[in-house]
C-alpha cells in the first residue's frame, strides 16, 4: 500500500532535517581543526602563512560540503513532490472521478435541496456513481452535511481520503521549499570558519 500524505511529508521532514543536521555537523568538524592539513612544506611556512593556508583548506572544505548538502537537499524535495504528485493523483482519482458525464452534470445543475435529494437517491438505489457526482458537487459548494451523508451512507472509505486531500501542502508552499535550498543551507564565511583559531591565536 502506497504511503498516506502524512507518512510523505513525515518521510520528508525526518529526510530533510538529517541533511540539515549532517551539513552542520560537517561545518563544526571544519572549524574545529587547528591545523593546516598534513605536508612535508609545512615546517618551512610561518605561523602566518599556515594560517592563511589552513583558511583556503577550511574554505575549500566548507564548499564542498555545502555543494554536495544542497544537491541532497534538492534531489530530497524532488522526491517529495514526486511521492505527493503520486498519491495526489490516487486520491483525486477515489474520490472525484465521475464517469457519468450525465450525473455528474445533473449534480452540477441541481440546486442544493435537489443535490440532497440525489444523494438520498443514490443511497437507496446503491449507486455509487450517482452519489460521487453527487459528492463532488457538494465539495464544491462546501456543504459539509452532505459530504458527511457520503461518506456515512455510501461511500465510508472516501473520509479518510478525503482528511488526506486536507492534507496536501498548497503548490506555493512546495514551490518555497524548492526555492530555499540557499537560505537553508548558507555557505559560511572564512572568518566563521576560523574563528575558533583566531581566538586561540590571541
Amino acid at each position: 500500500m502506497s504511503r498516506t500524505i502524512q507518512e510523505i511529508r513525515e518521510q520528508f521532514s525526518k529526510d530533510s532535517t538529517e541533511i540539515l543536521i549532517g551539513y552542520q555537523d560537517t561545518l563544526a568538524a571544519i572549524k574545529a581543526k587547528g591545523q593546516p592539513e598534513e605536508g612535508g612544506y609545512l615546517d618551512r611556512l610561518s605561523d602566518e602563512q599556515r594560517m592563511g593556508l589552513m583558511r583556503e583548506q577550511k574554505m575549500e572544505q566548507a564548499q564542498e560540503a555545502v555543494s554536495q548538502a544542497r544537491e541532497e537537499y534538492t534531489a530530497e524535495v524532488s522526491r517529495y513532490r514526486e511521492d505527493l504528485a503520486r498519491r495526489t493523483n490516487y486520491i483525486r482519482e477515489h474520490l472525484f472521478k465521475v464517469e457519468d458525464a450525465g450525473a455528474l452534470s445533473r449534480a452540477a445543475l441541481a440546486t442544493d435541496a435537489e443535490l440532497g435529494t440525489l444523494m438520498e437517491l443514490a443511497a437507496q438505489a446503491s449507486n455509487a456513481e450517482l452519489g460521487r457526482a453527487a459528492f463532488v458537487a457538494a465539495e464544491q459548494r462546501g456543504l459539509g452535511d452532505l459530504m458527511a451523508a457520503y461518506f456515512d451512507r455510501i461511500d465510508p472509505e472516501a473520509r479518510e481520503f478525503y482528511q488526506e486531500w486536507t492534507e496536501i501542502p498548497p503548490q506555493e508552499i512546495l514551490d518555497r521549499q524548492a526555492e530555499s535550498v540557499e537560505r537553508l543551507l548558507p555557505g559560511p564565511t572564512p572568518e566563521e570558519l576560523m574563528q575558533g583559531n583566531l581566538a586561540a591565536a590571541w
